[in-house]
């Protein structure tokens, strides 16, 4: 019983992360462009295909951080649940904003992915 409750838990935090993870890309993206017409309009969907692919990889690494971040330090240095919970979203949204960051510096400052 107890690794159910714990694989529901991590995966609450896992969709917390992707999510946070395509806020992230969307902020970096700003806003979609102008609907196209034509045969062009077959590139609509590209923005929010960037943002949920793209977006959903960066809560993926941020989660695998997460994962290691929790079970070796805030399982083990924080009391009470709350602040654990607390300090779990903290991480999290610490740790998306940092993985974008380096997102961004490598395709859009070093151009090199």
């Amino acid at each position: 019983m107890n690794v159910i409750k714990t694989t529901i838990k991590y995966l609450i935090w896992l969709l917390l992360s992707i999510s946070a993870g395509m806020g992230c890309m969307r902020i970096e993206l700003e806003k979609p462009p102008a609907a196209l017409t034509g045969f062009w309009a077959i590139f609509n969907g590209l923005h929010e295909f960037i943002i949920i692919r793209i977006g959903g990889l960066i809560g993926l690494i941020s989660f695998i951080l997460f994962v290691l971040i929790d079970l070796f330090y805030i399982k083990i240095k924080v009391e009470t649940k709350l602040n654990q919970n607390i300090l779990r979203i903290i991480t999290i949204l610490f740790l998306n904003i940092i993985v974008t960051l380096i997102h961004y510096v490598l395709e859009f400052v070093l151009d090199w992915i």
